[in-house]
């Protein structure tokens, strides 16, 4: 009976946390497991609890246009190959890309050495993850300049592209808004069954979510989207290249693999790069 009641306690406490910060969704027994240390919907066919934070935090976004700024040589690659390249989260390690989310949200596992002396979300989360980055095409005059001096100076090229996503994972970045603070959602779910039951909550997706998270000192300005796509052993679409260098290849116009359609709209530079002739083409006049 005491445990019976325990339990309703906690499916109480999780339903009035989801409640206070206006998720629409509300959990039974039945959605997760509970075990001596532990509460989670790891096992879970259908992860309700761990979804519903998911969707509220970093809403899908089915469709959008967006920019893709970027430099003349690469824009010429994709323009002429047809394809597009998600590239390998490695390559972003030394900038703290998934380190800031593990610090702040104290995901200590992650964040221990291994025999090399790397923590381990390098090996266990970086080698699989691909992914792209975007901006809205609505830009302020400060954003629009900031983007064309870092990313496509000089000789760059902004490209206007909608994106068609059946994958759930094209998501905006969540930015940290005090260094070190983490999401409070998170933060009082994790605490109060701490607090009150001892066990600690076990979110899915969390090693997904890593990467949808930086720290908004840093990078706050950039509004950033991203396309995300996760590598498994049975995934149907296969890197090329090797460990940090490695990508996935998205072939423009279509329904790809990885369950994203690019279509670009226009392209847009001081001198039209060499392309072929049905993409339109603007001349940026400054």
């Amino acid at each position: 009976m005491q445990k019976n009641n325990e339990k309703n306690s906690l499916i109480e406490d999780i339903n009035s946390i989801l409640e206070k910060y206006k998720i629409g969704t509300s959990i039974t027994l039945s959605d997760i497991t509970i075990t001596d240390e532990t509460v989670s919907d790891l096992v879970k066919q259908d992860a309700r609890l761990s979804d519903a934070i998911t969707n509220h935090l970093w809403p899908s976004i089915k469709s959008k246009t967006v920019y893709h700024f970027t430099s003349k040589d690469a824009a010429e690659s994709i323009l002429n190959s047809g394809v597009f390249r998600l590239n390998n989260i490695e390559r972003r390690y030394n900038e703290g890309e998934i380190e800031t989310f593990c610090k702040t949200h104290k995901l200590n596992g992650y964040l221990e050495k291994d025999q090399n002396g790397n923590p381990k979300y390098r090996d266990l989360i970086m080698p699989n993850t691909f992914y792209a980055s975007f901006t809205d095409a609505s830009l302020t005059t400060e954003q629009e300049e900031y983007f064309w001096r870092n990313f496509a100076s000089c000789d760059g090229v902004r490209l206007k592209i909608k994106i068609t996503a059946l994958s759930p994972d094209f998501r905006k970045i969540y930015y940290e808004k005090t260094s070190g603070h983490p999401i409070e959602l998170l933060e009082e779910l994790k605490n109060c069954i701490k607090r009150n039951y001892n066990r600690e909550f076990v979110f899915k997706g969390i090693s997904r979510l890593c990467a949808f998270y930086l720290c908004g000192e840093d990078y706050g300005i950039e509004g950033e989207y991203r396309v995300l796509h996760r590598v498994w052993e049975d995934s149907s679409s296969k890197p090329k290249g090797l460990g940090a260098q490695s990508y996935v290849e998205l072939p423009l116009g279509e329904m790809n693999e990885c369950r994203y359609k690019l279509d670009i709209i226009e392209v847009h530079a001081r001198e039209k790069p060499k392309m072929p002739e049905r993409y339109l083409f603007s001349h940026r006049s400054v």
